[in-house]
């Protein structure tokens, strides 16, 4: 017994060696998908819609290396969604699969919740995991299309904001530390939909998303557009189509 137990430890320890051992997936690899879609390592292509509106996606259900879903449908403009809470963050990736359709041509959303268990030293939120799928994607989007917007859709509850203007926000919307004329862009459409429009370190003084992964990996200024959602905001563009409609809008126009 005692044998056999020893023998599946061995086992065990050896399948995990090799699963760390496995390379984590690159920029490079997702640029040279863009031209030729192919599976990459756990994560398996797959090909959907019409000749002429294919969505090219790869998709990891494991949580090897954080798991993942990326979705590339070449027809559209240049703009990238990335929704890295979808359990956590409710309507987000109804919102941000919207957004794709209509506009972005690129899309990455994590399939497993940010506190679930990861099987390597990183996190298993996307908005802080430094490789995996969602980093990579990103640095090849940003090198192919580097004046290209990357907008990061969150949600946030606005009874645990700690500000008056938190409390009533709506939409917070963030490029870091700084801000500039694209953002003010942005929330000027915006307010079509909530005169609680706020720009991080303008209006309001939270949830900027400053630590946010995206800020560490070298993209131009002003590129990562960080935008936070109330709940009953969330709520009304997952059930108003004329205000998803506005919302996709002041986006896609931006970008």
């Amino acid at each position: 017994m005692k044998i056999h137990n020893m023998i599946a430890i061995t086992l065990l320890l050896c399948w995990f060696s090799s699963a760390a051992a496995q390379p984590q997936i690159q920029w490079q690899d997702i640029d040279k998908w863009f031209i030729q879609p192919t599976s990459i390592g756990p994560w398996k292509y797959q090909k959907t819609g019409s000749k002429n509106n294919t969505v090219h996606s790869l998709i990891n259900t494991t949580n090897q290396h954080g798991g993942g879903v990326l979705l590339y449908r070449a027809t559209n403009k240049p703009c990238f969604v990335s929704v890295p809470h979808q359990y956590h963050d409710k309507y987000t990736l109804t919102i941000g699969r919207t957004l794709f359709e209509s506009s972005c041509n690129l899309m990455v959303h994590n399939t497993h919740h940010r506190h679930s268990e990861s099987p390597d030293a990183n996190p298993m939120d996307y908005s802080k995991r430094k490789s995996g799928l969602h980093v990579a994607a990103v640095n090849a989007f940003h090198r192919k299309y580097p004046n290209g917007l990357i907008f990061q859709l969150h949600g946030f509850n606005q009874k645990k904001r700690k500000t008056t203007q938190g409390k009533n926000a709506d939409f917070i919307l963030s490029q870091g530390r700084s801000y500039n004329a694209k953002l003010m862009k942005i929330q000027s459409c915006l307010l079509a939909l909530s005169k609680h429009t706020y720009i991080y370190q303008k209006d309001v003084f939270e949830l900027g998303g400053t630590k946010n992964v995206l800020h560490k990996i070298g993209l131009a200024p002003h590129r990562f557009i960080h935008i936070e959602i109330s709940k009953p905001m969330r709520k009304r563009l997952k059930s108003h189509p004329v205000s998803m409609e506005q919302f996709n809008l002041c986006l896609s126009y931006s970008a």
